[in-house]
């Protein structure tokens, strides 16, 4: 019988591959993530495993096989060229130790509500704030699964302003669950709060024909012109049922923010932080933070290089 698959009755089931093991493919702890990663060597086979789980593939012609390996971590493709362990990815061009992202990894994993760009610089002994700040951003990006799917079932959907006087429309879609806890969160800057804005973020992060509630009469139309359902409204246009969960996942925005980066969030940088609030909202029920550390390191590989012009500049306001 063919690996993957078992039998049962006269029908071959797939069964899914099995997911990365505590202690073995990521660590459980501090003192066992000093023992994966004791040195700069052990961070670079690390991301080997992670780029490459079933052997090195080159980039650029597809042989597979095991490469020469040179110095600075370079692996020869021995057909066509060289690369690296960390070509392609958000390390590329770094002259940052590979021990120094991993430090920054491993504490954006399991720091509850995060870390600000100076104390990881204070944390690392890291002499530019800068440095810290386009680490934290270069993971933000990451934490960005490619992919991802868009949001199902019941969806509330709102905007929320940020940033004060200079105020930054922000929207925010939240599925419903049972026992009326949120589910999964979406958020994307948005130029305003216009019928039009709502439905243009509704197609980026919720699947069409679900059931989305705005509690908003004028965006009922445009939704429904993309394929989405919506509740009834009563005769004052507003929608029969509140928006608990997206407003509730607006304030705890409001306090992330304000708690952890004390509120000095640029409006034109604000997307990079909604991204990892998400990431951190989303997981927040996990019970290893260590598995967090794996899939944040997971999709910095797969995540294309940054430089820093492209950190600095505004994000569009669709991604």
């Amino acid at each position: 019988m063919p690996t993957g698959q078992a039998q049962i009755g006269e029908a071959l089931v797939a069964t899914p591959p099995p997911g990365p093991v505590a202690g073995t493919d990521y660590p459980r702890s501090r003192p066992e993530f000093e023992e994966f990663f004791p040195h700069e060597d052990a961070c670079a086979a690390y991301l080997e495993r992670l780029s490459w789980p079933d052997g090195f593939v080159c980039p650029a012609c597809g042989v597979v096989g095991e490469p020469w390996r040179g110095s600075r971590r370079r692996l020869v493709c021995r057909r066509c060229q060289q690369t690296s362990v960390t070509a392609g990815t958000i390390f590329q061009g770094t002259r940052t130790p590979l021990a120094h992202w991993f430090e920054a990894a491993w504490l954006i994993a399991t720091a509850e509500h995060g870390v600000s760009a100076r104390h990881l610089q204070h944390h690392l002994g890291l002499a530019s704030y800068e440095t810290a700040w386009a680490m934290l951003h270069r993971y933000r990006r990451a934490m960005v699964r490619s992919g991802r799917p868009r949001l199902s079932g019941t969806v509330e959907v709102t905007t929320a302003a940020f940033g004060g006087r200079l105020a930054t429309t922000v929207a925010v879609a939240v599925e419903e669950r049972d026992g009326g806890e949120p589910g999964r969160v979406r958020m994307q800057r948005v130029p305003g709060t216009r019928p039009d804005d709502l439905a243009a973020f509704a197609v980026w992060s919720v699947e069409p024909g679900t059931l989305v509630r705005t509690g908003r009469l004028d965006a009922a139309e445009r939704l429904a012109e993309r394929g989405y359902r919506t509740p009834p409204h009563g005769d004052d246009g507003r929608s029969r049922s509140g928006l608990t969960r997206a407003q509730d996942v607006v304030a705890r925005l409001h306090r992330w923010l304000d708690a952890t980066h004390s509120g000095a969030v640029s409006p034109d940088q604000l997307d990079w932080y909604l991204d990892e609030f998400t990431f951190r909202f989303n997981r927040r029920r996990a019970t290893h933070r260590g598995l967090l550390f794996y899939r944040l390191l997971e999709e910095a590989v797969v995540t294309p290089p940054l430089p820093y012009r492209s950190v600095t500049a505004p994000p569009p306001f669709s991604r």
